[in-house]
């Protein structure tokens, strides 16, 4: 699958203002040296006080010249429950919300498939699936009232068809956000639109297959299911799962 020139990646812009580990670009050179990044860290503490919004408007603003959309990938989680009518009021029509759901038991599997968390108590990985399970519930919520209020400025994906299917997924989005532009699997292949600093460390690899992470349905032990199952299973349904 080919990349779009036109589209500037940039991760979870959220995380970039935290206190993480310094890790190189998915460019390849450091944040100091990026060409997207280095503008914004000249200094040590340039970023201190800004908000999640005030950093993608920057972003925003320089990439603009060259590129015609940028993606920010932060999650609507519990820091970011309200980024998106934040960045909408400060965008207006310019701004798109892409809802990516996944089935919530994968969810929960994966904050608990670490070494480490297999390894702890049973109460203690029970407990991370309630607090999970919580916050799946506030970010979907959160992205459905969106959706309720903005419906011409939303969509929403489910994590499964995005896998299953990704050019087919991924040409409908851009012909919406992109009408009229070559679909995201005919355009030329790119190397330089990807400038993540945070997420998951397969940025790192050139993307030519899309796989499902669905561990969860073998590993997961059936009380851990049942536990998820129980607590999502309104919004478990509407979602289809």
């Amino acid at each position: 699958m080919t990349g779009r020139p036109d589209v500037l990646a940039c991760g979870e812009v959220a995380c970039c203002l935290r206190d993480c580990i310094e890790r190189p670009c998915t460019c390849g050179k450091t944040r100091y040296d990026c060409a997207v990044w280095s503008p914004f860290y000249t200094q040590p503490g340039r970023l201190h006080g800004w908000t999640h919004e005030t950093l993608s408007l920057a972003l925003l603003s320089r990439a603009s010249e060259r590129y015609r959309l940028l993606i920010d990938s932060s999650k609507t989680a519990w820091r970011q429950l309200f980024a998106p009518f934040k960045l909408r009021r400060e965008l207006g029509p310019r701004f798109h919300l892409l809802h990516a759901v996944r089935d919530p038991r994968g969810v929960c599997w994966s904050t608990v498939s670490g070494a480490w968390e297999q390894a702890a108590h049973v109460k203690i990985r029970s407990l991370r699936h309630i607090r999970t399970s919580c916050g799946w519930w506030a970010a979907n919520l959160s992205c459905e009232l969106f959706g309720w209020f903005y419906p011409a400025q939303y969509t929403r994906v489910r994590y499964e068809d995005l896998v299953f299917s990704p050019c087919e997924v991924l040409d409908k989005l851009f012909d919406a956000l992109l009408p009229g532009v070559v679909g995201i699997s005919d355009g030329e292949e790119t190397t330089d639109n990807r400038h993540q600093l945070y997420a998951n460390h397969g940025r790192y690899n050139t993307i030519t297959r899309v796989q499902a992470d669905v561990r969860w349905k073998t590993e997961m032990p059936r009380w851990h299911k049942s536990l998820a199952t129980a607590l999502t299973w309104p919004l478990l349904r509407r979602y289809g799962y």
